[in-house]
């Protein structure tokens, strides 16, 4: 465990500490815009877990498109850290809730022409196998491999391997940039967001 408060020191100290999840301040993450997450998430394989005091959904999503599998508000984050984590470590992705339909209104305003909806969903049915669609679209609901391989009926290197799939399919770096496509093409949109959060 190791801790920085500029930018300067991070790379010094991934290095040294080869942590599995870096928890970063947007502040200092925005100052790269979004290179240091993507090289955490991509070239080192680290899962990133951004935190802010503030955000809105532009900011949210562009961190998760960069590749963070986690966004928290500063003020929750003694009691959702944990199981930020915890979904890092399943392969899954937390944002803090009040910041979840901030991103989904955002995304719904810049991505939700129908022109752009069906290109990029189309573009992923061609490419993805049905297996491959689903674990995708569960991956995007927030669920992690453990409980994609419950509801599939799979085991986890199953799953594993479907989402190693999809990245290869799809050209991206890692299930934060899955999860982002999912959203930004619509091929997983904010009313199916509704249907799951009003279910028992």
């Amino acid at each position: 465990m190791g801790e920085i408060a500029q930018k300067d020191g991070l790379m010094t100290l991934v290095g040294r500490t080869d942590p599995d999840v870096v928890v970063l301040s947007q502040d200092i993450a925005s100052d790269s815009d979004g290179a240091i997450v993507s090289w955490l998430s991509g070239e080192v394989g680290t899962a990133v877990i951004l935190v802010a005091v503030s955000s809105g959904g532009p900011t949210v999503w562009r961190g998760i498109s960069n590749g963070a599998v986690g966004y928290l508000l500063k003020d929750r984050l003694v009691t959702e850290l944990e199981p930020a984590i915890s979904a890092a470590e399943a392969g899954g992705v937390f944002v803090s809730p009040p910041l979840v339909k901030q991103m989904v209104r955002y995304m719904d305003d810049r991505f939700g022409e129908v022109g752009q909806v069906q290109q990029g969903v189309g573009e992923i049915l061609r490419s993805l196998l049905p297996r491959e669609q689903e674990t995708l679209y569960r991956l995007a609901a927030g669920q992690s491999t453990e409980e994609i391989a419950k509801e599939m009926s799979i085991a986890v290197p199953t799953v594993r391997a479907y989402v190693s799939r999809i990245l290869t399919k799809l050209g991206l770096r890692s299930r934060g940039e899955a999860v982002a496509l999912a959203f930004r093409s619509g091929f997983y949109t904010s009313d199916q967001v509704k249907t799951l959060t009003a279910d028992p």
